[in-house]
């Protein structure tokens, strides 16, 4: 009895068999899922590390949200300062008023300002108050902060006790000439500043004037509750005094002392008020999600002054501005954000048409594996739509099922190492990773049941190629003027996605039509030869289509990625060294301190420092351009011993260019940002000193960011500043084998250990360490190695379904007596001349990516540099690149290749479709 076979069984039976093709298909979409999903994740993952290594490395006073008020306190309440009574008040009566403005100011912030920003600290100063009848010159800077006890621990004597207003008057007359106290206000010091004073507690010391003195009454000491806190940065000089010692006056020691924060009332101090504000910054609220929100409520809060209070409440500040330093640096790691993903996408929209391409074959192997059975089911009166349903079946279980499964692993993975979500363009992605299979095989199941036809034969140029080919030429340029046109992108758009694709596309038109011409000359002189390999292979190359566009854009552009990848990354790591090298100015950089000209001196005779110079700190000036004055910034150097310390290398001066004093005007070097203020006039001064500019210093200098600055050799500084000013920058040009390990304690010995010292391979090794760059660079080389895998498969997939013609023609030769090396002869002469070809376009076409990306992307946030990096080739980093694309996709060939060999005659020559 013969059992009744249902349709679910036959469809079942028919989708076990001949599962090659779809296994292909299935592994190449959970590939290409599981790299979309994951690559908008991943990128994400290293905006927020670049975004949090650059907020790490802040110190707290560019961290956080700051208002410096030079010359004011708060405002105090009225009551306080009319006199209607002295006091002493509470930290609440003085301070309250004050601390709650500066608070409604945080919270009517926009989002997400006020999560991000804590509670506002403030501290005001009265500064450098004259001791007096000292044995040695001596100041006191008295401080008040309504929350310094949480900051300090009193180790000896206690806290102190607010002070009122003023001292009641003597209970009897005294004379004109007699001295009348003020006040008389309890403070606290550090252990080290009172040692530095010889200041005991309980001892007096008085300030202000002779005839209205003020006694300072030391009552305790303290030590830091945590010395290293970030606000120790703010309160400066407190834990250990400011010692001014340069040899040429007398040695003065100012002390700052705390006093009870509501001793602010009390009267007679002379030094000048100063108020510092700031929001304390928690970097850990910021990411890359509200990186830009956060950046754009920051410029809405620096950018007007925030009233406090009306004039009428009293006397004290009116109102404060804010700046935020962090701002720069936000911007700076979203500026890295953008340029990464721009590149990424100038390189991957290869690829991804290359993706395409291949998926598309895939969806060919499994459509040539099923003809002959849909061609049976054809015949025996299945429909074209029952046709595409049993494809869709299979394009389903090829698609939909390993691109669910390779968006849930990603999804699954991210949440649980790295508290990812999902993006919503990886989501669009794996859904049309999944969908494809199914379209693709639905569009082509009706030439799946067609006669095959010999594709080879008849072949002649069409006028609709023609079109396509100059359509796609036309787009290409028109999108490569407009590139280099618009120049910089800020981030991603369709033009710098569609470019590189629409040049690949050029480039593989290009070598389709040209490897043809030398072929055919080789088949000319194949026909007098007597060997038969080179005639025969030469003819099918030309007559086979099965080497088509897909497996020429496939080498071509993986060609192009591995060579562009390449020379992009020799164009970072060459910006990276020039940014170091400019930022150091020498071999050495020290910085950390205020250098005496002994010192320098001394520099010159230790063994190893070839020249030493030093430049001075930023001076404001003004200068005036054709009678315009504009605000700027001197460096004092030494001309001459700059130029001896920095060479030939980058640095303060352009290469060529001397400040050494001439005739005539004062020679200066300015920094980009002024040159453009300057244009093209010539009537310039600095200071009131004729000048002339003699060259322009675009990039990073030792002295740091400042934009805006001018240079001048020291011989003019007392004419334009009034002074020689102190050096605060050293540079060292060290003796030739010489490292910093073997001078660095003979410098320190000299300008004390205070110092730090920096050097370019220092500085090129942290930006090269950072997040941003390190994620580039293993994109590229992740982009190079995706590029080789698709080619590869491209070649496979090509050959796969170039097999049955192949396998016959082997088949008649091993009858003829041809030997087994014909099936690798055979094959490589199918692959061979346009493989050769598409490497060499693909190369060519590398060199040219480069160029659009460097015109289209900026690529100065990865360098730390406001030039540019220039094109750059390195040949090691090349070779790496399209070195190990070559070598994987010649391993997958040679894969293929192998397994072609394995074929059996008779299986060939049972069944001949072509007709």
């Amino acid at each position: 009895m013969t059992r009744r076979v249902t349709t679910r069984a036959l469809v079942a039976h028919h989708l076990r068999s001949r599962a090659g093709g779809s296994g292909i298909v299935a592994a190449l979409v959970l590939v290409l899922t599981v790299l979309a999903t994951a690559a908008p994740i991943a990128l994400g993952i290293v905006a927020d590390a670049a975004l949090r290594d650059r907020l790490d490395a802040l110190p707290a006073t560019a961290r956080d949200v700051v208002s410096q008020n030079p010359g004011g306190f708060p405002q105090l309440p009225s009551e306080l300062t009319r006199g209607n009574s002295a006091g002493p008040f509470t930290t609440e009566e003085v301070w309250g008023p004050f601390e709650s403005a500066v608070e409604s100011i945080r919270a009517g912030a926009d989002a997400p300002l006020p999560d991000v920003l804590g509670a506002a600290r403030m501290v005001t100063t009265n500064t450098d108050n004259p001791v007096m009848d000292a044995a040695a010159e001596q100041a006191v800077t008295v401080a008040y902060d309504p929350d310094y006890e949480r900051e300090v621990e009193i180790v000896e004597g206690r806290m102190p006790a607010a002070a009122p207003a003023y001292e009641p008057p003597p209970s009897t007359p005294v004379g004109e000439d007699e001295p009348v106290l003020l006040s008389r206000i309890e403070v606290v010091l550090s252990q080290d500043t009172a040692a530095e004073m010889e200041w005991e507690v309980g001892q007096t010391r008085t300030v202000g004037t002779r005839q209205q003195p003020v006694e300072l009454v030391l009552v305790g000491l303290f030590a830091p509750v945590d010395p290293d806190g970030a606000y120790w940065q703010y309160a400066t000089s407190v834990l250990t005094p400011k010692i001014f010692d340069d040899g040429n006056r007398p040695r003065k020691v100012t002390g700052t002392a705390y006093a009870h924060p509501a001793s602010l009332v009390a009267q007679g101090l002379i030094g000048r008020y100063s108020t510092l504000v700031w929001y304390p910054t928690d970097t850990d609220g910021i990411d890359g999600g509200n990186a830009e929100q956060t950046v754009a409520a920051l410029n809405k809060l620096t950018a007007v002054s925030h009233p406090i209070s009306s004039s009428s409440d009293g006397i004290g500040i009116l109102s404060v501005s804010f700046d935020a330093d962090i701002t720069g640096e936000i911007e700076l790691a979203v500026a890295q954000q953008r340029s990464t993903a721009a590149v990424l996408v100038m390189l991957v929209a290869g690829p991804v048409g290359v993706a395409v391409a291949v998926l598309v074959l895939g969806c060919r192997l499994i459509l040539e594996g099923r003809r002959p059975s849909l061609r049976l089911l054809s015949a025996r009166g299945a429909s074209t739509g029952q046709l595409r349903g049993l494809l869709a079946i299979e394009g389903a279980i090829a698609g939909a099922v390993p691109a669910i499964v390779g968006a849930i692993a990603v999804t699954v993975a991210g949440g649980l190492l790295f508290g990812a979500t999902p993006t919503a363009l990886g989501i669009v992605a794996a859904l049309l990773l999944a969908l494809a299979p199914i379209v693709i095989l639905i569009v082509l199941a009706p030439s799946a049941a067609e006669r095959q036809t010999r594709a080879d034969l008849g072949a002649r140029g069409s006028r609709l190629r023609l079109i396509v080919e100059g359509v796609i030429a036309g787009l290409a340029a028109v999108a490569l003027a407009l590139l280099f046109i618009r120049g910089y992108s800020d981030g991603v758009d369709l033009l710098i996605a569609a470019t590189p694709l629409l040049l690949a596309l050029v480039a593989c038109l290009v070598t389709l039509r040209a490897y043809p011409l030398p072929l055919r000359a080789v088949l000319a002189r194949a026909r007098a030869s007597a060997g038969s390999d080179a005639f025969l292979g030469a003819a099918r190359a030309l007559r086979e289509p099965s080497i088509g566009l897909t497996p020429v854009l496939a080498l071509v552009v993986g060609v192009s990625v591995a060579v562009s990848s390449g020379i992009l990354l020799s164009a970072l790591q060459s910006g990276i060294a020039d940014s170091a090298q400019a930022q150091v100015g020498g071999d050495v950089r020290i910085t950390g301190g205020t250098f005496t000209r002994e010192q320098l001196d001394q520099l010159g005779g230790v063994e190893g420092v070839a020249a030493a110079t030093g430049i001075s700190g930023a001076d404001p000036a003004t200068i005036d351009i054709d009678g315009v004055k504009r605000a700027t910034s001197v460096y004092v150097v030494d001309a001459a011993e700059l130029s001896a310390v920095q060479g030939d290398g980058l640095g303060m001066l352009p290469p060529g260019v001397s400040l050494e004093p001439a005739d005539g005007r004062m020679p200066i070097v300015v920094a980009g940002a002024t040159a453009d203020m300057i244009g093209d006039t010539e009537k310039i001064d600095v200071g009131g000193v004729d000048a002339v500019v003699v060259g322009v210093t675009r990039g990073p200098v030792p002295t740091g960011v400042r934009e805006n600055w001018v240079a001048l050799d020291s011989t003019y500084a007392e004419d334009v500043l009034g002074r020689d000013p102190s050096d605060r920058t050293v540079l060292v040009r060290l003796d030739e084998g010489v490292v910093l390990a073997d001078v660095r304690d003979d410098l320190t010995a000299v300008l004390g250990d205070a110092v730090t010292f920096a050097t370019p391979g220092q500085i090129a090794a942290d930006i090269q360490s950072g997040p941003a760059v390190q994620g580039v660079r293993w994109a590229l080389l992740a982009a190079t190695a995706i590029a080789a895998l698709l080619s590869a498969l491209a070649i496979v997939m090509t050959l796969a379904l170039a097999a049955g013609p192949r396998a016959r023609v082997l088949a008649l030769l091993r009858t003829l007596g041809a030997p087994r090396r014909a099936a690798t002869s055979l094959a490589l002469w199918e692959i061979g001349p346009p493989a050769v070809a598409a490497v060499v376009a693909g190369t060519l076409f590398g060199l040219v990516v480069p160029l659009v990306v460097l015109a289209a992307v900026d690529l100065r946030p990865f360098t730390g540099s406001s030039v540019a990096p220039a094109y750059q080739v390195d040949p090691g980093i090349l070779l790496l690149t399209l070195g190990g694309f070559l070598a994987l996709a010649v391993l997958l060939t040679a894969i293929a290749l192998f397994v072609s060999r394995r074929i059996r005659a008779a299986g060939a020559l049972r069944t001949v479709e072509e007709g």
